[in-house]
């Protein structure tokens, strides 16, 4: 009799836990069709005279447990979260005008790009690409040879470079307003009218008779060429924008900061010089397309030809402190140095560490060796195989 009984006692409280099952799945969140999920409980139910709710949802023929109160605390902070979230995506959606990018803010009308400016003030170039500017920015054939050139390596000049590269990657083709000089765009050189270099100021006239007998490189003409096209053929350019007098300039790097690094290159050439030991001739560039990169040339060939400048300040690097260049020395120093191990992290000439500091403790024994070897005063002698120690 007891083990029927308790077999039946446990077939029933078996049969009573499914039971309980079967109601939770039923009464669930996961309960009733699939489309009355997608709204919120706050939207599908009906508010009574009372303020209680009545759920309008089909039931399945289960009855629903009546609702104990309203919450209107809960169903306000939900109503106002959600409009907060959709007002969010609305802010997101509208589009974005920065401060001075409106319609009547601009720098000119065509902006024709150096390499200077490519290479040292990109900052300048993704404020023109961005939308909202009316700028049309022209960069010249030559100005991406000069960046093909300048990109290799592991210098600062040549990651300034890369990242110029991509950027115009990114926006030749898919922004309307960032071109590519044409094949035909350029003036002759023969047909450019030159002002002469002698009627500057005189606070110019040695530098300007400086640049005027370093000459004019095939690079730098053919730059001039088609700053020139661009401003004897602003109309072809601009299309159909009705604009009386456009404003077509050529961006270079300021001529403070080209000189500023042409000082820290005459610096750096002056130290090496005053060395005891003798060493190679000093060049006067760290890198051989350099003088690409300054932008001292093309502004004064630019006054010379007639045509507007502009002239932008350098970004200022994230490493060095602000108007100053880091060098392709400064980076192979400090790749140099980070490539280091604990292992062989000292300087062959100097002293030995101290016990206790390496990772491997060295017998006393080697440590006064060291140390002898470290004195040049003393001298250590080499016994030879069979000789003995007197």
């Amino acid at each position: 009799n007891k083990l029927a009984m308790s077999r039946a006692l446990g077939a029933a409280f078996l049969s009573h836990q499914v039971e309980q099952l079967e109601k939770s799945v039923i009464r669930g969140p996961a309960s009733g069709n699939w489309r009355d999920r997608r709204q919120p409980q706050a939207e599908l139910g009906v508010t009574n005279g009372n303020g209680s709710r009545r759920n309008n949802t089909i039931s399945h023929g289960v009855k629903q447990r009546p609702t104990s109160g309203h919450k209107p605390g809960k169903r306000e902070n939900t109503e106002r979260d959600r409009e907060h979230v959709e007002a969010g995506h609305r802010e997101r959606e509208k589009p974005r005008r920065l401060s001075g990018e409106a319609g009547g803010d601009k720098d000119a009308d065509v902006v024709v790009v150096d390499a200077s400016v490519l290479v040292h003030a990109l900052h300048q170039v993704k404020k023109w690409c961005r939308e909202g500017r009316q700028e049309i920015v022209v960069i010249p054939l030559e100005a991406l040879n000069t960046l093909d050139l300048l990109k290799k390596g592991t210098s600062s000049l040549a990651q300034r470079a890369r990242s110029a590269s991509r950027i115009l990657e990114a926006q030749v083709g898919t922004n309307p307003r960032i071109r590519v000089q044409r094949d035909d765009a350029f003036v002759p050189w023969d047909k450019i009218n030159f002002k002469d270099a002698l009627v500057d100021d005189e606070k110019e006239k040695p530098s300007s008779q400086a640049l005027h007998l370093s000459g004019s490189p095939e690079w730098v003409r053919r730059m001039i060429c088609c700053a020139r096209w661009e401003v004897d053929h602003a109309a072809s350019t601009l299309g159909n924008s009705a604009i009386k007098d456009p404003k077509i300039v050529l961006a270079v790097l300021s001529a403070s900061s080209a000189q500023a690094q042409v000082d820290r290159l005459a610096t750096g050439s002056t130290k090496d010089m005053s060395s005891p030991v003798p060493l190679p001739a000093p060049s006067p560039h760290l890198h051989r397309y350099e003088p690409r990169s300054a932008g001292t040339l093309i502004g004064h060939w630019a006054a010379r030809a007639g045509i507007p400048t502009l002239e932008f300040d350098p970004t200022p690097a994230s490493s060095a402190p602000s108007g100053q260049y880091r060098t392709a020395d400064d980076d192979e120093r400090g790749k140099r140095q980070s490539g280091r191990g604990k292992h062989n992290s000292h300087s062959a000439g100097g002293p030995p560490v101290a016990r206790g500091t390496g990772l491997v403790e060295r017998p006393p024994a080697v440590m006064q060796m060291m140390e002898m070897v470290a004195q040049p005063s003393k001298v250590v002698r080499v016994l030879a195989r069979g000789e003995k120690l007197e």
